[in-house]
């Protein structure tokens, strides 16, 4: 089963590493395709939100925001988007 620890961890990394904010979301989708059956509504929320990213700069998150949502997903706490 995949868990929000495991992607807080993978997406802190992208954000580590400076990925393109539309790089990432489009690895939270096909994290979210891979995923659909393990993971619960809410968790497929915050993929489907994160998602978005790659539409374009107005639904972009900053680095900071991303890195807030990984810390928060590492530590199993509510994430707010």
């Amino acid at each position: 089963m995949y868990t929000r620890k495991q992607f807080g961890r993978e997406l802190k990394d992208l954000v580590k590493q400076k990925q393109s904010i539309s790089k990432i979301g489009e690895w939270a989708y096909s994290t979210y395709l891979r995923h659909i059956e393990d993971i619960d509504l809410d968790f497929r929320d915050i993929l489907l939100t994160l998602n978005t990213m790659e539409f374009g700069p107005e639904f972009a998150f900053s680095y900071e925001e991303l890195e807030k949502i990984a810390d928060d997903l590492i530590a199993e706490k509510k994430v707010k988007l």
